[in-house]
């Protein structure tokens, strides 16, 4: 029995059938800017360069439609599925010249919260709480502010937006300063506003950008909350609003990542800030989409899983539920030993 090698289509038969998926679009090579056919669900500004068709293998980069929002994954992995599947089946043989497929890429599906699996895994460690987390602290949980809480995850000169209202662009621009720096400094959320208190997970520069949208008066709307004000791609916000909450926690603790901070939503929801040390958007998008569904598949809401993501601001009252927004664990420069293996302090 003779043995074939698959080629590829060619350049151009290769960008008919992208083009049939995506749209006509202006080629460079194998691979071309296209609109997003997730575009609808993006949840930040949209720019001309943000999704990228490839109809041929680029390096390690398989033909399929890559975005730099997350919120669009199932889109993006939809239409790459379809792309795929359609170059497979034109795929000639280098022998024959027959038309023969590749082998069918399998169509993802989307993992789901699976409350048996986290229960199995929290029967695993028995007696965890607040005190349990605290004693495993790096930092100490009970003397915090929301400042020193910052402190210690953020670099000198770098700026995060706070919170008091989910919808607006922020009530405050905090900066990290150099020691001596006034641990009081943001004391005035303390005291709790009705919704409570939130900042943005990653740094950015404090600055406006439009956002794609107009005003009534047909001026570009502005926000401070996009990608494109970013400075550094370092924390990924893990929450769960389905799952049991002591659950919930001992899961947390088993986690081999590398979890910066636990604290409570002064609701029924647990968050933590896991470090993502990422040098882009798309190498952050690249990392959170590879533990997304192990996460969701334990209770992790996987619309907070972006990179630009309000999440609360521990030591800060949310008044409407009469509950604080509780430090349970802080830790500034984590690694990615679980919690449960590390030594009490």
């Amino acid at each position: 029995m003779t043995s074939t090698t698959l080629t590829p289509l060619p350049l151009a038969e290769a960008r008919t059938i992208a083009e049939s998926i995506v749209g006509q679009v202006r080629w460079d090579g194998a691979q071309a800017l296209c609109e997003c056919p997730g575009k609808a669900s993006h949840r930040t500004a949209n720019a001309p360069t943000d999704c990228t068709v490839v109809c041929q293998t680029i390096g390690d980069l398989a033909p399929g439609v890559y975005c730099f929002h997350s919120s669009c994954v199932d889109a993006t992995a939809s239409a790459s599925y379809a792309l795929r599947s359609a170059l497979g089946k034109r795929n000639p043989s280098s022998a024959a010249r027959t038309h023969s497929a590749l082998p069918m890429p399998t169509r993802p599906t989307p993992a789901t919260f699976d409350p048996a699996k986290l229960e199995k895994i929290a029967r695993k460690l028995d007696g965890i709480d607040a005190e349990w987390f605290a004693r495993r602290s790096a930092k100490c949980v009970w003397n915090r502010t929301p400042a020193t809480f910052l402190h210690e995850l953020y670099e000198p000169g770098e700026k995060v937006v706070i919170f008091d209202t989910f919808k607006s662009q922020g009530q405050h621009l905090w900066t990290h300063k150099a020691p001596p720096f006034d641990a009081r400094e943001l004391d005035t959320f303390r005291p709790g506003k009705p919704e409570g208190v939130w900042f943005l997970n990653n740094p950015v520069t404090g600055e406006s950008v439009p956002d794609g949208t107009t005003n009534k008066d047909g001026t570009p709307h502005l926000t401070r909350r996009s990608f494109r004000t970013v400075t550094s791609w370092r924390y990924l916000v893990l929450e769960s609003d389905v799952a049991d909450p002591s659950h919930w926690l001992a899961a947390l603790a088993q986690l081999p990542l590398p979890i910066a901070a636990v604290y409570t939503s002064g609701g029924k929801s647990i968050h933590a800030l896991i470090r993502m040390n990422a040098g882009s958007k798309a190498e952050w998008d690249s990392l959170a989409n590879e533990i997304k569904p192990a996460l969701v598949t334990l209770g992790a809401d996987s619309a907070a899983m972006t990179a630009v993501r309000l999440t609360r601001l521990p030591c800060c009252r949310r008044e409407r539920e009469d509950a604080m927004q509780t430090l349970l664990y802080l830790n500034g420069n984590p690694d990615q030993t679980p919690l449960c293996e590390k030594g009490e302090k």
